[in-house]
């Protein structure tokens, strides 16, 4: 019924569903009563405004009524789209399913969606374009650290929700009452490799890192974990953004011949880490944090990634046992998208915020919204449970292990 809604341009009565309404049955007779006494042009120009009037209220629907307009800014055509892209068909599947089903309290979801190419000015451009000319109630899935770092400012200050960053940068869990993740952060993400590692006895571990808030947080993440369980690590290759220095740094680590390589770069950029490591016979056994997308690694580099370990923040695709995966293969079944990790994230990103919406009430607005996710707690959502961490402004803390196996089959 509203599966239509959904990428479509904001109409004009969505766009502010607090400003006040037009009352047309008030203000006609007191137009008529001066009319009366005014000359017969003037008289043509009140009946031309009665006449507008009757019309205006078609374009200012009250509050709690209209699409729910939801806001994205996201990396398509840039370094991550390859993950991105599959990530927002999970998103659309599932909002596919809702808006046909009636909506969220009988009101669709209208999803706007601008491409920022991972770029964080544009990514502001964008939210101040959805927030102020589509009128977003709350900003969704912003693709990358940077742009969610320069959205989040502008975002307090108009007191829009922020819901579902992908990414885990522990730099964006500082305390920001707008903001709400719906993953793991990328230190949670690591403390896991590294206690997979230390229980299989391994102890001397190495990163190759971007110049990015994944690469940056990441390795700070990795030195503070290794103290914890007993590790050494003995080099963090820093590879700057233009990758000019991507070689000698892969070279570098061949060298050190560390038993463990983590990788700490975004999706498209993961792939080059991971062929220069290759090119220069580093045997260590590769790490990534789930941003990297098994799918697009694979796709790029086929069997070279067999046997490397992904961190996953969300339930295995493939375990039919969890209610909300069973219903997650439905949905993309329906809509025709391959089952992978990237679009069982959003999925599990889009089902959370209608959670979230569902809870605020019938007349959902900024404010209800965000006390309604900040009181969730031990909520069984189809077998995942959800709990509102204050301290980290997070609703999901699942971390697991998986390894890409052959024909990017993944073992879990």
């Amino acid at each position: 019924m509203f599966s239509s809604l959904l990428s479509q341009p904001v109409q004009a009565d969505q766009r502010d569903p607090h400003r006040a309404q037009f009352n047309s049955d008030a203000v006609a007779p007191y137009i008529r009563r001066r009319a009366s006494s005014l000359p017969r042009h003037y008289l043509l120009w009140a009946v031309a405004l009665v006449a507008l009037a009757a019309v205006l209220p078609a374009f200012a629907a009250p509050a709690g009524e209209g699409a729910i307009v939801v806001g994205q800014s996201c990396d398509l055509s840039g370094p991550t789209a390859s993950r991105t892209k599959e990530y927002v068909r999970g998103v659309d599947a599932y909002l596919a399913h809702v808006n046909a089903q009636g909506g969220v309290n009988g009101r669709p979801i209208k999803m706007v969606r601008y491409d920022d190419g991972f770029s964080a000015a544009k990514g502001l451009e964008n939210a101040k374009r959805l927030a102020e000319q589509d009128g977003a109630m709350l900003f969704f899935g912003m693709g990358s650290a940077p742009v969610t770092a320069a959205v989040l400012p502008y975002a307090k200050e108009k007191s829009i929700p922020v819901f579902g960053s992908l990414s885990g940068a522990d730099s964006l869990r500082l305390q920001n009452p707008m903001l709400f993740h719906v993953r793991a952060s990328f230190g949670e993400e690591i403390d896991r490799l590294t206690a997979y590692l230390s229980n299989v006895g391994m102890k001397r571990i190495a990163a190759i890192a971007a110049d990015l808030p994944i690469g940056n947080d990441g390795a700070a993440a990795l030195e503070q974990s290794a103290k914890t369980h007993g590790m050494e690590v003995v080099k963090i290759a820093r590879v700057s953004n233009d990758m000019k220095n991507l070689d000698a740094e892969a070279a570098a680590l061949a060298k050190i011949a560390p038993q463990a390589v983590l990788v700490l770069a975004p999706a498209g950029p993961a792939v080059k880490y991971v062929e220069a490591l290759k090119k220069h016979q580093v045997y260590s056994q590769l790490l990534g944090v789930s941003v990297m997308s098994s799918t697009a690694l694979y796709k790029a580099l086929g069997p070279q990634v067999e046997g490397m370990l992904l961190t996953q923040t969300v339930p295995f695709p493939w375990n039919a046992r969890l209610g909300i995966v069973r219903d997650y293969q439905k949905r993309m079944a329906e809509a025709n998208v391959p089952v992978s990790f990237d679009s069982m994230d959003g999925y599990v990103a889009a089902r959370l915020l209608v959670e979230g919406l569902k809870a605020a009430g019938p007349g959902v607005t900024r404010k209800s919204f965000i006390a309604a996710l900040e009181g969730m707690q031990l909520k069984d959502v189809d077998g995942m449970s959800v709990s509102f961490a204050r301290n980290s402004r997070s609703l999901v803390r699942l971390v697991d292990v998986s390894m890409i196996s052959r024909d990017n089959k993944l073992l879990n």
